[in-house]
């Protein structure tokens, strides 16, 4: 304690390795701390843990207060590697929003399914971190889990309200539309273009969703009801002509010939 209060730490070090004793052990571990040395401590304090688990609240506790200073020091990897310590010391601790930091962590590193459990844990304690709940969807996205996208971007439109939520709720229900659509199931397409067309985002897959629509009427031999819709994408497009002007064109002349017909 005399070195170590002297900041002496080199010979507080030497004294206090290979110790037993479970106050020196957590004392050896802190100065690694004091140190940054984040490597050195937690083998410190595995080892205090293994000899007395009864250390565990008192190591978390420093543990903690190095995890917010680290990430305010913007040393992220220190941070991680004791966030991970902590839940391993005590797997039912709560993180809080410290469970952003980590989903960020992984989201980066591309380990999108761990991403996305420490984003569920953040966004229950805090319902309204827009990055959080937008980058979980991508997570799903990255992972092909559409439904889940799907439902987490649903959410974020209604407690946000923002712009790139409506933007990829529209393109992942038009993903969703058009792969109901090739599965023959039309009514559950249905459902996945109207939620497009409630968002109302001009020329962003609105025009794409009113084409497949007509398809889908088209297909039923609904004809004044498929005109309808690709008139509408002819609407939208009026200033610009874009294949899909084309094709919506090619489409009507289908559809009035069919009615010609019947």
């Amino acid at each position: 304690m005399e070195y170590y209060t002297s900041m002496k730490t080199t010979q507080a070090l030497l004294l206090l390795k290979n110790s037993n004793v479970p106050r020196e052990i957590y004392l050896e571990g802190d100065i690694y701390l004091r140190l940054n040395d984040p490597r050195s401590a937690v083998k410190a304090f595995d080892r205090l843990i293994e000899i007395d688990p009864g250390w565990s609240p008192k190591v978390i506790s420093v543990l903690e207060e190095a995890v917010d200073k680290a990430i305010a020091r913007d040393m992220g990897f220190t941070a991680k590697l004791m966030l991970e310590k902590i839940l391993e010391y005590d797997p039912e601790f709560e993180l809080g929003i410290r469970n952003f930091f980590l989903g960020d962590w992984y989201f980066d590193s591309r380990e999108y399914d761990r991403a996305i459990d420490f984003y569920e844990s953040g966004i229950e304690y805090d319902s309204l971190n827009l990055n959080a709940r937008f980058r979980m969807a991508q997570c799903y996205l990255y992972e092909d889990e559409l439904l889940s996208a799907y439902q987490n971007l649903k959410k974020g439109v209604e407690t946000h309200k923002h712009w790139k939520f409506k933007y990829w709720l529209g393109k992942v229900s038009y993903t969703l539309a058009k792969k109901r659509f090739d599965e023959g199931n039309y009514s559950s397409a249905e459902l996945y273009l109207a939620q497009i067309i409630s968002l109302g985002i001009p020329k962003v897959l609105l025009d794409d969703a009113y084409f497949l629509l007509g398809d889908i009427r088209l297909g039923q031999e609904k004809y004044k009801e498929a005109e309808s819709c690709y008139e509408k994408v002819l609407l939208i497009n009026q200033f610009a002509k874009p294949k899909i002007v084309r094709d919506a064109e090619e489409r009507l002349k289908i559809v009035k010939s069919m009615e010609e017909s019947s």
